[in-house]
């Protein structure tokens, strides 16, 4: 009788991105005969995964979600907490361990979480980050920042990366280097929530969607800033707030405000949107990608990963951007009429493939 393959899926739990681009992953693996699939999350990535798939196990996976600095630079504010991430780490890394022996896993997919490692399951890691992002004046700390999270990816036994190779990428120099930690590296093309979903468009059209995501305290931050402004300007605007953990719809004048949605009627909003400001993280960018959406940028501040996309993207001529303490939605609406976005889709054949291998143990 063959053997019944456990599957644990991780992803990290700063935001929402990590978790919901496991979407695809999670739908190809449903996909294969004779394996059992567990989920690992923590907060709002365990709340979302829970509604996506009520009918898969859960586990409940602590790790360590640091806030983001008011100010300054995230990175920075990582490297100072490092003993204690270290920590945590090691604790989730022991947690592991105990859930192979325990649950019988035979492989582990870990998004970002580099802790995940094991000598005793088949390990892979996801991730875009291999070429991690620092202020100027913190370039001294970039060599010794790549050599230790690249210390810890070459301890998995795969690294997929969720873009495509070539010059028509998504990710560019975050991704798309010259020496990478391991040899056995997969492009596996972009990964997005909506690519199984079938929208449910809105009765009206919408003039302005917002999509608040990521850590706090930045997210409220901005929450209050984009809606003041939204109010003022008396377009038709949706807010959605990424919360997972809430159920609730409110309207005031023109402005309507959803803790979270479905993804059927979250990809009904993108379609009907006019105009789209949201973060400029990775998972974002990958979700507009796959509808062809332009959208107007605001990166965290201190987010040198997000800030360098934005840029890199309006060098492009594809998405505007604005910082976040400069923000203007009037000035924004109009130059982001210069910008076109980009519409890249991924039939999920190098996924799938990839997949396939690590069960049927080929190569």
């Amino acid at each position: 009788m063959e053997h019944k393959k456990t599957i644990l899926v991780c992803p990290m739990d700063w935001g929402l991105g990590h978790a919901t681009r496991m979407v695809p992953v999670i739908e190809a693996l449903k996909k294969k005969k004779n394996i059992r699939i567990i989920l690992g999350a923590d907060n709002r990535p365990l709340e979302f995964l829970k509604q996506r798939y009520p009918e898969l196990e859960m586990i409940k996976f602590p790790g360590y979600a640091p806030r983001y600095p008011v100010k300054g630079a995230m990175v920075l504010k990582m490297l100072s907490e490092m003993p204690e991430m270290k920590k945590q780490a090691d604790k989730a890394h022991l947690f592991l361990e105990t859930l192979i022996d325990e649950m019988k896993i035979d492989l582990v997919i870990s998004d970002n979480r580099y802790e995940l490692w094991s000598d005793k399951a088949k390990t892979v890691f996801i991730t875009h980050q291999l070429n991690v992002q620092t202020p100027r004046y913190g370039g001294v700390a970039k060599p010794a920042l790549r050599q230790m999270i690249y210390s810890y990816i070459k301890k998995y036994d795969e690294l997929w990366i969720p873009d495509v190779a070539g010059d028509n990428n998504l990710s560019g120099a975050l991704s798309h280097i010259s020496n990478f930690p391991l040899t056995n590296y997969h492009f596996i093309g972009p990964l997005t929530r909506f690519q199984y979903v079938k929208p449910q468009l809105p009765e009206q059209n919408i003039d302005l969607l917002i999509l608040l995501s990521g850590p706090e305290p930045q997210r409220t931050i901005l929450e209050i800033k984009l809606k003041d402004q939204a109010f003022q300007s008396g377009l038709n605007t949706v807010i959605l707030q990424g919360r997972t953990e809430e159920s609730h719809q409110i309207k005031m004048g023109n402005v309507e405000t959803f803790s979270h949605l479905p993804d059927n009627q979250f990809s009904g909003m993108i379609l009907k949107a006019k105009t789209i400001i949201c973060r400029p993280g990775y998972s974002s960018l990958m979700d507009l990608a796959w509808f062809g959406k332009r959208a107007v940028f605001i990166p965290t501040p201190g987010q040198t990963e997000q800030e360098f996309l934005a840029e890199s993207l309006k060098q492009k001529g594809l998405y505007y951007y604005q910082n976040q303490k400069e923000f203007n939605l009037q000035k924004a609406l109009l130059q982001s009429e210069n910008y076109y976005g980009l519409k890249m889709q991924n039939n999920g054949q190098l996924l799938e493939e990839r997949i396939a291998a690590l069960i049927e143990n080929k190569e």
